[in-house]
């Protein structure tokens, strides 16, 4: 069989087709954004008739497929991000500590600014009128929050995220709103307190979460100022690894000297017991027979020494169910098809803002890893029930980033939203730079060419490009620093 060649492709052919992947590109754009011109240029966008801002985009609808549950955020204009760069550029207006490193509820969050709360339905109507009555609901929501006069931030715009907040707070008999203890005036939404303990009348544990990463003492402050500023909330604290605890979290030179994490880290579950027990002193008393809860807290409590020895292999320990644990694939179908509290379990549902360690709290409880995590924010796309006992559940909901009125730079540094996605990550550089010495944590030093290096003015693009070039961060043609590399 005579072999055939392989036909030439040319200089001209390749033209061709690089001509042709541009036009789909643009097709692709003009549909997603129909008011966008390829050729107009960044300052021409500002003049009249060009395209809208971020605010006053519309969410696209959610797809059937694989991109049902992916989050939805307005995305920045590209006069925006030109602005955004350019203000990068600009010395930094360093701030004081009372201005820069404190915020209360009232800079977080506005009292007019709430979430959406799934309408009332009833078990005789069919799943199209439901669904379409939150629909033309969550519609106006967003209608209302883009004409009201607070400046939101990001916030979830896709309503089939929303649902599984719904179904998790239906379902659950205890809700555990996770906060990650290094900021948890910003993981604490009053309007998610006030939707649970209020419209819904269900009891919540405030769980202050990656007690390892801060001092003794800030655990302890925190946990006052939650007690006075909201007396009826059970508070506890977790930690998920073992680590070494910090001494002064606000010394940059003892996070320095901190030693490494190890490659391989077991869950800790020696708070596992407080966590339990702050959720029996909040159950209902008709279900209080239906856990053993002295038995299960003390199955965490009475054995931290043989926990210990255990956590070192993958054989079972005394906490671990005596069978495989896996997340029930039927829970959607249950909650979807009206199933309110069961009687037949107790349920524990964890929410909570994205990145805080909702699945590492339940990994930890089980002793294994039975849901799936990620540094990446947003990684947990569906709602999982996990069976610690045979009548006490967890239910694990995706993190929401909730409306707020905190600047966009502050969410990103909070780990609410995916670094990968952020359009321009200056804002966030200069947001930080403001308010720490971040040229003075990573040891930069002024440009080569700088007239006075003793007195330079930093600003964030001066930090990022310094960074670059510590790092060896070039572009590939120019051989220059490169900045958007190293900020991000």
């Amino acid at each position: 069989m005579p072999l055939h060649r392989k036909k030439p492709f040319s200089a001209k052919q390749k033209k061709m087709q690089l001509l042709a992947k541009r036009v789909s590109k643009r097709d692709q754009a003009a549909r997603e954004d129909p008011e966008w011109d390829f050729r107009q240029r960044p300052n021409e966008e500002s003049a009249p008739g060009g395209p809208q801002t971020a605010h006053a985009q519309t969410a696209k609808p959610a797809t059937d497929g694989r991109n049902k549950l992916t989050s939805q955020f307005d995305k920045l204009s590209r006069v925006e991000i030109e602005d955004n760069k350019k203000r990068s550029m600009q010395p930094l207006h360093r701030l004081s500590l009372e201005d820069g490193l404190t915020m209360s509820f009232d800079d977080a969050y506005s009292a007019d600014v709430d979430i959406p709360v799934r309408p009332e339905w009833t078990y005789g109507e069919s799943k199209s009128v439901v669904e379409g009555r939150e629909a033309a609901y969550f519609n106006s929501w967003l209608e209302r929050l883009r004409a009201s006069d607070e400046e939101v931030s990001l916030y979830e715009k896709n309503l089939e995220v929303w649902r599984q907040l719904w179904r998790v707070v239906e379902i659950s008999d205890i809700l555990l709103l996770i906060v990650d203890v290094r900021h948890p005036v910003l993981h604490f939404p009053p309007s998610l307190y006030r939707y649970i303990t209020e419209t819904t009348g269900k009891p919540l544990v405030v769980v202050l979460n990656k007690t390892d990463l801060v001092a003794e003492n800030t655990v302890q402050a925190w946990m006052h100022y939650f007690k006075q500023r909201f007396p009826a909330v059970v508070l506890t604290r977790f930690c998920c690894y073992r680590d070494e605890a910090l001494v002064d979290d606000t010394a940059v030179a003892s996070m320095k000297m901190r030693r490494q994490r190890p490659r391989r880290r077991t869950h800790d579950s020696r708070l596992v017991g407080d966590l339990f027990a702050a959720c029996r002193s909040v159950c209902e008393t008709d279900k209080l027979g239906l856990v053993g809860w002295e038995d299960l807290i003390a199955r965490y409590t009475d054995k931290v020494e043989e926990e210990e020895d255990s956590d070192s292999g993958d054989e079972s320990s005394d906490g671990e169910p005596d069978e495989p644990v896996a997340p029930n694939e039927d829970a959607d179908e249950e909650a979807h098809h009206g199933e309110r509290v069961s009687s037949k379990y107790v349920t524990l549902g964890l929410v909570g803002h994205p990145n805080v360690g909702k699945s590492t709290i339940i990994n930890s409880i089980v002793r294994r890893t039975v849901v799936s995590t990620s540094r990446t924010p947003g990684h947990t796309k569906h709602f999982q029930t996990i069976h610690v006992t045979p009548t006490l559940r967890l239910c694990d909901c995706p993190g929401l980033v909730f409306p707020c009125v905190v600047g966009r730079p502050m969410q990103v540094l909070a780990g609410l939203y995916n670094i990968a996605q952020v359009q321009e990550p200056y804002t966030s550089v200069q947001y930080l730079a403001e308010r720490v010495p971040v040229e003075r944590v990573l040891a930069l030093h002024p440009p080569a060419d700088a007239r006075d290096p003793e007195n330079f003015v930093w600003s964030a693009w001066a930090i990022c490009e310094a960074f670059a070039i510590d790092r060896g961060f070039y572009t590939s043609r120019g051989a220059r620093p490169d900045v958007y590399r190293a900020c991000k």
